[in-house]
């Protein structure tokens, strides 16, 4: 069987007749975040002459990797009885047909050579007869249609967006008193050109941050168009994901902004019980550059969706509060003791006002008992079973049904496998999205879900906020071990029509031993390491750590703190801090190796400062204030700063390739970048003094006789001879720069 190697473009009814017509180039090269940084916008496409008018076929256009493929496709459209042949008309390897089909939502499988398969280069699917296929969404062709042609911004604050109208298929013609634009939520005026359809979205002087338009019209006969949602970024260089740490914020243990909102769940113990951080904390944080300290340029925060006041039985039998947000019981509404949708939206505002993304934490894998969707959808097939299969529980271990067992008997489990169910989890999720003015997802228990919970959600979200030159991310949490099996799994639920990236546990596990506990070598975490580089596929946008809200902390692992029952420990017997330097050293070194990482490393909330802590909730605490913290707390977050604000700074750290150019029992040394933007990272685990010559390799591109600085106040290097000379201090870091 052929692989499919380019693009499925499914010009569905309401594009042009002709099949000969290609998809947009504008709006794709806009998707790619090619909007202008100094102001030399780009030339849209040419202006139509007049209004152009939608026809009604739906074109399928398949690009496949070689010629003479047998290529059919079956739909929905006819209950899956007939294959219609694709044709490849120029022998270049694009096939396509066109479709005479009426509006609607159908499920459609491609037949390449023989073989059913589902489309490989879109998400969107949908269940029919407990099979999954392909999913087909035809607009209503009579209605006008709005898309996006050129979207620019420049670092001066002007932005254009510029829009086409199409006319339904009727021809009824365009209404202008129609027309319906917001910026920033705010009513705005548009420019409609009435003889070719062109509307001109347009803002001068907008701050640096994030402004997004919407856009919507009808036609004379009263038929509304699709309303498009344009957000668009105004800064003085083109984000990438990878230029600072993803800092994950605890919300309800970050800090207290609002004691207003307060409020105890009755007979829990205060460990477990809400403790007052809020949305108005961690605005308080943004606004005074804490965030920007730490080189922090995207925040994931908790769950922020309401939770139910009741308390629920844990694994340990003790009672828990919904203070960690997933016990969702309220798709509409943040939960009450963090704030409100307009504290929400104003912690947005105030991140994106400093060039920090800020993604949502999705629960989407169970709701709680009290969610309106159970009491009226708990016969219609929208969960999966009645909660007699239990997660590890007597018959129903995690194993042999990790996507339908329920965590617990009062969350019940959601089945995507229910369209109803699955289209209304993915427009929650849209709607928060867009109400909170967010840039991107943390999926939660990826692998207890149907792959569609992670391939429709990205679909939609592309489509839906990927118009203008934003990037949003959706990172996904797959709990997994250490090994090869492990990587395979996180891998399954990335690639271009999935998660763009998970969380790196197998390197977590290597990054563990080797600085927490001290295990194997520094040629061991490098092997590791050069797995996550190649395990993921290319494009995969990892996310390495040190610790999250699942796992006990780093700082108490090094101390050798950590019990033979984390859990009972949490609440008889919790770690205090360390009194001795150690434990921090090796969480400095550590840390300065996960900044200095490819992909989006992640900083869990109090790590910066070596927080102590068991498994939950202990691993939760509150968050120190700067002013309380002691000595070695204090020293160790002004070291994370240094590394951190590095990433930030030099390019290479930013976005260039690692290489490993020493390794040995305890010393590691590796680049990341070639030439002028070159970083060295060097560590040494060891307690001794020593000075090991390290070769440095010609494709490098580095300077001979050139020195580097340490900008963690080391000695400077020399390159000489190909070979640089670093001293190892006992338990020490180098950040060596030209």
């Amino acid at each position: 069987m052929r692989r499919f190697a380019l693009a499925l473009a499914v010009l569905a009814a309401g594009c042009n007749d002709d099949p000969a017509d290609p998809p947009n180039p504008a709006v794709d090269a806009s998707v790619d975040g090619d909007a202008s940084i100094d102001g030399a916008f780009d030339t849209a496409p040419d202006v139509p002459a007049v209004v152009p008018v939608r026809g009604c076929k739906t074109t399928l256009a398949f690009s496949l990797g070689g010629v003479g493929a047998d290529v059919q496709v079956a739909g929905e459209w006819d209950a899956f009885a007939t294959k219609t042949k694709l044709i490849d008309p120029a022998l270049t390897g694009n096939y396509r047909v066109s479709l005479d089909l009426p509006a609607g939502d159908y499920a459609y499988k491609l037949i390449v050579d023989g073989v059913w398969q589902l489309d490989p280069t879109q998400g969107k699917t949908k269940w029919v007869g407990g099979v999954e296929n392909s999913r087909l969404l035809v607009d209503d062709c009579k209605r006008p249609h709005a898309s996006v042609v050129r979207a620019d911004a420049a670092a001066t604050g002007l932005v254009q967006v510029e829009i086409q109208m199409e006319d339904g298929a009727e021809a009824k013609g365009l209404d202008p008193a129609s027309l319906a634009a917001t910026l920033d939520r705010a009513p705005t005026t548009a420019k409609l050109d009435t003889s070719s359809g062109r509307v001109l979205l347009d803002g001068a002087g907008l701050t640096k941050g994030k402004h997004t338009f919407t856009f919507s019209m009808k036609d004379k006969a009263g038929r509304a168009s699709n309303r498009l949602i344009v957000p668009m970024w105004v800064e003085d260089e083109r984000f990438a994901w990878t230029d600072g740490p993803l800092y994950f914020v605890f919300t309800d243990r970050f800090r207290n902004g609002d004691p207003k909102n307060d409020k105890k769940v009755a007979g829990v113990d205060d460990r477990a019980n809400y403790q007052g951080g809020d949305f108005a904390g961690v605005t308080q944080a943004i606004e005074e550059g804490y965030f920007d300290k730490l080189g922090v340029r995207s925040l994931w925060l908790s769950p922020v969706s309401a939770n139910t006041d009741k308390p629920g039985k844990g694994g340990d039998g003790r009672d828990y509060s919904g203070y960690h947000g997933y016990w969702v019981s309220d798709p509409k509404n943040p939960e009450e003791r963090f704030g409100t949708m307009d504290e929400l939206r104003a912690l947005s505002k105030a991140a994106h006002a400093r060039g920090i993304r800020v993604i949502f934490d999705l629960v989407q894998n169970q709701l709680h008992q009290d969610h309106p969707y159970v009491a009226a959808h708990s016969k219609d097939g929208w969960f999966n079973g009645d909660g007699s299969c239990v997660c590890g529980g007597p018959g129903c271990s995690w194993d042999d049904h990790p996507v339908d067992c329920w965590f617990t008997n009062y969350l019940p489990d959601v089945n995507w496998t229910n369209q109803a169910m699955a289209d209304q989890m993915v427009a929650d999720a849209m709607t928060l999205l867009e109400e909170a003015d967010g840039d991107g997802f943390r999926v939660d228990a990826v692998k207890h879900m149907n792959d569609n919970a992670s391939t429709s959600l990205r679909a939609v979200m592309t489509e839906t906020f990927e118009t203008g030159n934003a990037k949003y991310y959706t990172v996904g949490e797959t709990f997994t071990g250490g090994d090869d099996g492990g990587r395979a799994l996180i891998k399954r639920y990335v690639g271009p029509q999935r998660l763009h990236g998970q969380f790196d546990f197998p390197l977590f596990w290597s990054v563990d031993s080797a600085f927490a506990q001290l295990g194997g070598t520094m040629g061991d975490l490098e092997a590791a390491t050069a797995k996550s580089d190649t395990s993921y596929g290319p494009g995969a946008l990892m996310s390495p750590f040190l610790g999250n809200h699942d796992v006990t902390r780093f700082l108490s692992r090094a101390a050798g703190q950590i019990g033979s029952n984390p859990q009972e420990q949490a609440w008889t017997g919790p770690p205090a801090a360390p009194t001795t330097d150690e434990p921090y050293d090796r969480m400095f070194l550590a840390f300065t190796f996960l900044l200095a990482q490819p992909g989006l490393p992640l900083v869990y909330y109090g790590d910066e400062v070596g927080t102590p802590g068991t498994a939950d909730p202990d691993n939760r605490r509150f968050l120190k204030a700067e002013k309380d913290l002691s000595a070695r707390e204090k020293k160790l977050l002004d070291r994370v700063r240094i590394v951190a604000k590095a990433r930030g700074t030099y390019l290479g750290l930013r976005r260039g390739a690692r290489r490993s150019i020493f390794t040995d029992g305890d010393g590691y040394v590796f680049v990341r970048g070639t030439g002028k933007d070159a970083v060295i990272v060097a560590m040494n685990r060891g307690t001794t003094t020593r000075t090991v010559k390290v070769t440095i390799p010609a494709e490098l591109g580095l300077t001979d006789g050139q020195s580097w600085k340490d900008l963690l106040g080391g000695l400077p290097v020399k390159v000489n001879g190909g070979q640089i000379e670093v001293v190892f201090g006992p338990k020490s870091a180098a950040l060596l720069v030209p």
